[in-house]
């Protein structure tokens, strides 16, 4: 669903779009024999054979309330799934190693393929659309409700940075936007192509690195990127969506708070310079209530901790809770905001006084989104803070 209404503190026109109710290619009622579907159509079926046959009305209501509860019942197993894939996936490779022998020696072979693999370097990946098809879609619309904000319609024609904030526990939101809910950018504008970064890491983990391609995920290194912004060998035009604060902000990732690691980031601000892209910051509100992290406060133990995994490793191992002992998300309400793009003027050897001034732009630019939307949006939040 499309509505308009005028900006806050400007004429600008901002446009929202649903992903529970749009008009998208992959919402709740585009695709057709799902389980979903067919959860609906029995209860439409038993609810009608109910009152045929002469079964009371109150029978008849049991009936919706069970199919119901088994609808939302697989909503909840797929989006549990969807959230842990990551755990599951090298579990289950490590329980075939393990346990199917036969298979061993393919395990083997798959292993190796995932480490010399350079695919998810070289600015292309290996993205198939079928994935984007999947019906778990579907189950994390109807979840999370998902919602996003476009305060400027974006120019398929043109390459945009796009710096997504804040980090939380896993960055859900951010996958969500590159991925084939109704907040994927590219739905919206269509030949825009947004190409999701993540740590490297993620592409040693097996059959999990293979999701991550298929919805065209890369890696985060600054070769990759670069391949991402400059390389034309792929024949497409590329754009970006980096997550900027990293694992440091993701310690951060309490409910009700935006404390962001940006003021050391620029990075991204020099590479989009050096392709000559848009900066464009992108808010996602009630990231952090997505999981409950344990008290982290500097000195406690689970803040040494989590520290000293970040130190020798580079990402950290977080302490946090979901729903129940299956980290099921928490039910929460997703919205994005997408502000106004930043031009740059191209520069393939920026000097720090051009990065200073555009990082400085954008700061100001993603203040003004918070501050204009949190009302709205999360309400409860705190005033947004940049710790570093």
């Amino acid at each position: 669903m499309t509505a308009q209404s005028g900006g806050a503190s400007d004429e600008r026109t901002v446009t929202v779009v649903s992903a529970a109710t749009g008009n998208h290619s992959f919402s709740e009622n585009s695709v057709s024999n799902t389980p979903q579907r067919f959860l609906g159509q029995l209860s439409a079926f038993t609810g009608a054979w109910a009152l045929s046959v002469g079964i009371s009305e109150e029978w008849s209501e049991l009936f919706d309330r069970v199919s119901e509860f088994l609808r939302e019942t697989l909503t909840t197993a797929m989006v549990t799934l969807w959230a842990t894939s990551p755990v599951w996936c090298a579990a289950l490779y490590v329980y075939l190693f393990v346990y199917a022998t036969y298979l061993r020696a393919f395990l083997g072979a798959y292993l190796i393929f995932c480490l010399v693999d350079s695919r998810p370097y070289d600015g292309v990946g290996r993205r198939f659309s079928i994935v984007r098809k999947l019906p778990i879609w579907d189950h994390i619309n109807r979840y999370f409700q998902p919602k996003i904000v476009f305060e400027e319609p974006l120019d398929a024609t043109k390459q945009y940075v796009f710096g997504s904030h804040p980090h939380g526990v896993i960055s859900y939101t951010s996958q969500l936007i590159v991925g084939a809910t109704g907040m994927n950018i590219e739905a919206h504008f269509p030949g825009l192509v947004v190409r999701g970064v993540t740590m490297p890491v993620s592409f040693s983990i097996p059959f999990f690195r293979d999701y991550a391609l298929a919805m065209g995920c890369l890696s985060c290194d600054r070769s990759s990127i670069r391949r991402i912004l400059l390389d034309r060998h792929h024949r497409l035009r590329q754009s970006l969506l980096v997550v900027v604060g990293g694992a440091e902000e993701s310690m951060l990732a309490h409910a009700n708070s935006a404390d962001l690691v940006l003021l050391k980031r620029k990075g991204f601000v020099r590479e989009a310079i050096r392709a000559g892209c848009a900066l464009v910051p992108v808010y996602n509100f009630n990231e952090n209530a997505i999981y409950k992290l344990l008290p982290n406060a500097s000195g406690t133990w689970t803040h040494r901790f989590e520290m000293a995994i970040k130190d020798l490793f580079g990402f950290t191992i977080l302490l946090f809770h979901g729903r129940n002992i299956f980290f099921t998300p928490f039910r929460t309400q997703l919205t994005t905001v997408v502000g106004r793009p930043i031009p740059t003027t191209k520069n393939f050897d920026p000097t720090p006084e051009e990065i200073h001034h555009y990082h400085a732009l954008y700061v100001e630019e993603l203040s003004r989104v918070y501050a204009k939307h949190r009302p709205t949006y999360a309400p409860n939040d705190t005033d947004i803070r940049f710790v570093s």
